[in-house]
């Protein structure tokens, strides 16, 4: 299978999910996350603003900020396909006016470093249990993980429906070390990657 192929095959799934069944699913994920020890110790905390095909994170960012985590949420250089990576006081400093169509932060809110990051939570199209993750396709995390700086734990969020039996890899895509969905597990709590 093609990552064309597994795109459209994840795409294809996504509307199973009923709108009342996905946020109950969201709600689960967002208490699932802290179980994690690497999640529930990070000190820098990396999420992003959903697409309508991915687990939101809205909630998750809301108890990193009760927990005094320092949240930080990517914003897309699509000249050089990179992120920027800004500090986030509040889910207010976060734009509609982002690239791709995604909420991002206001490029006034202070950067951080690649090497600050503790965590990330991760988004995708689909996932598979030896810590494969379906991207978009325009390789902004791939990038940001390849940095020699990067260090942190990589943990997915995808709902278990977008699991696939394998997902298709290229030398350059970055593992994941989790996956946490809403069926109350963490997917190999440490996927063999490093």
């Amino acid at each position: 299978m093609t990552k064309e192929e597994a795109r459209r095959a994840a795409r294809d799934r996504f509307p199973a999910i009923g709108s009342a069944a996905r946020a109950e699913a969201e709600a689960a994920i967002a208490r699932n996350v802290w179980l994690v020890p690497e999640i529930a110790a990070a000190r820098t905390l990396l999420l992003y603003a959903s697409l309508p095909d991915e687990v939101a994170t809205d909630a998750i960012a809301r108890e990193a900020l009760r927990r005094g985590v320092t949240v930080t949420y990517p914003r897309c250089l699509p000249d050089t396909f990179d992120l920027a990576l800004h500090h986030l006081r509040d889910l207010g400093e976060l734009r509609d006016s982002g690239s791709y169509g995604i909420r991002e932060p206001d490029p006034a809110c202070p950067l951080l470093r690649v090497s600050d990051i503790d965590a990330a939570l991760v988004p995708g199209l689909a996932w598979d249990r030896d810590g494969g993750r379906l991207g978009h396709g325009a390789g902004y995390y791939d990038r940001l993980f390849a940095d020699p700086a990067w260090r942190g734990f990589r943990c997915g969020i995808f709902f278990a429906s977008q699991e696939l039996p394998r997902v298709p890899r290229d030398p350059w895509d970055a593992p994941l070390h989790a996956v946490v969905t809403e069926d109350g597990g963490v997917h190999g709590s440490r996927f063999t990657t490093d």
